[in-house]
């Protein structure tokens, strides 16, 4: 028993060992570029639309495969414990006016029929393939479309994650002065510099700033979670966001980038010719069809259970035609599919005024943003010198006693604010640049 309590505890210690290795060996250290890249090549998301697109390419085949030959082949095998009886009239007897009851076939009955159709003309079938191959277009317009949103929303989740990290180095630096600020008052209190008001009062603010950061930290996990999800990475894996040199380097560059069609203005222009193409597909059901067919049956009639026996007679019939199918009334079913295809054409028509509208909107209001998030930038920047300035002076006059507690906590929660402040804006000033670089259809600028 002792034996096997120690390999129980070796073999514990070693599948920890494995677990530590792995979750080390699976922490990444991305930067905006690379978190999109990550997600492309790994969004859930995106492989639904890629799967998407396969499944188009099914659906074009199963409609080709209705204009290739059909053949079906079909067997029967029929037992007659009571074999059926007709009447016949009983002048071919020579008894006029009578009716003789004859039974007709053979107890077992086996046959086998081998049929082939091909469709020769169908205006219905050539549309709708068109119609069918007209889809994969739209198919591949949306897998665009997810691998744009994609990119917004990782990039969107990329830099709130930003936001509260660089929060949290603040705090964690203000933790750091305060605590030092602490040791400083300890010293004074314990020599009757300062009052045990004085000293409390900084410990109060240690222990504030103490809970406001613990909050943060676990706001930044569960964003960096929800990050984690869209990229299409396991969440048990460790990620590290490194911010990009270029971050703080704010300017007006995208402003010059020339506005392409939206990709949702396209898809609404692809949906539109598939509804129009349906309704073709729809009138074509008026056309005639044709089609050429063959059958080919074996027919073998036994009074015992012997058609395995190579000396019995099979008896064969073979037909060979062609079948023309003319539509001529169909209660009007046809015309009021039709009718509500014209419906969805107008509707479209409406969505795509709409989304022209909402995409001009976004356009402008992102310009607008982004001008003047720059200008808040260049403020919050000065305003974050300054309150360092001021901090450092008023730490300096403190500590030679010239400015009082209050004048120093109150210089340091601005300074704080400030930090705060300068960096929320340079990452709304991202943010407004995410906007417009996606009304200008311009993402993809982000991993180029």
């Amino acid at each position: 028993m002792r034996n096997r309590s120690i390999f129980m505890l070796f073999t514990l210690i070693g599948l920890s060992c494995v677990r530590e290795v792995r979750a080390q060996s699976a922490e990444h250290h991305f930067d905006l570029k690379a978190a999109v890249s990550y997600g492309l090549e790994n969004s859930l998301t995106l492989r639904q639309a890629v799967l998407d697109q396969e499944q188009a390419e099914y659906q074009i085949g199963e409609v080709r495969s209705s204009g290739l030959p059909q053949i079906t082949g079909s067997g029967q095998f029929q037992n007659f414990p009571n074999l059926p009886t007709q009447l016949l009239p009983g002048e071919i007897v020579g008894q006029p006016g009578t009716q003789i009851p004859v039974q007709f076939g053979t107890e077992y009955t086996t046959s086998g029929t081998l049929e082939i159709s091909q469709l020769l003309y169908s205006h219905e079938f050539f549309t709708g393939l068109k119609a069918a191959k007209s889809s994969r277009e739209l198919y591949a317009l949306m897998k665009i479309k997810s691998e744009e949103d994609v990119i917004y929303q990782i990039t969107d989740a990329y830099y709130q994650t930003l936001q509260l990290q660089e929060q949290i180095k603040v705090l964690d630096s203000n933790m750091v002065m305060l605590q030092r600020l602490e040791d400083l008052m300890k010293v004074q209190y314990e020599n009757d510099v300062v009052t045990k008001t004085s000293y409390s009062r900084v410990k109060v603010q240690k222990a504030n700033l103490s809970t406001q950061l613990q909050s943060l930290k676990t706001g930044f996990e569960q964003q960096k979670n929800y990050l984690k999800l869209l990229m299409g990475m396991p969440i048990e894996e460790g990620l590290i966001l490194e911010e990009s040199p270029d971050l703080q380097e704010v300017s007006l560059s995208s402003l010059s980038f020339q506005k392409e069609n939206p990709i949702d203005l396209q898809i609404l222009d692809k949906q539109q010719s598939l509804h129009l193409l349906n309704e073709k597909v729809t009138k074509a059901g008026y056309y005639p069809t044709l089609a050429l067919f063959g059958q080919q049956s074996w027919q073998a009639q036994r009074n015992e259970f012997n058609f395995f026996d190579g000396d019995q007679p099979w008896f064969e019939q073979t037909v060979i035609g062609l079948q023309l199918n003319v539509p001529i009334f169909d209660g009007r079913k046809k015309h009021f599919q039709i009718e509500q295809i014209k419906m969805d054409i107008a509707k479209v028509e409406l969505q795509k005024t709409n989304a022209e509208r909402q995409l001009d909107m976004q356009y402008d209001n992102a310009q607008k943003q982004l001008s003047n998030s720059l200008a808040s930038v260049e403020v919050q920047k000065e305003n974050k010198e300054l309150a360092r300035e001021v901090y450092d002076e008023t730490q300096l006059l403190y500590k030679e006693e010239v400015a009082d507690l209050t004048d120093l906590l109150d210089a340091e929660q601005a300074y704080r604010d400030a930090q705060n402040n300068y960096y929320n804006e340079v990452l709304k000033f991202r943010k407004s640049e995410l906007d417009l670089l996606k009304a200008q259809g311009q993402l993809k600028t982000l991993i180029d």
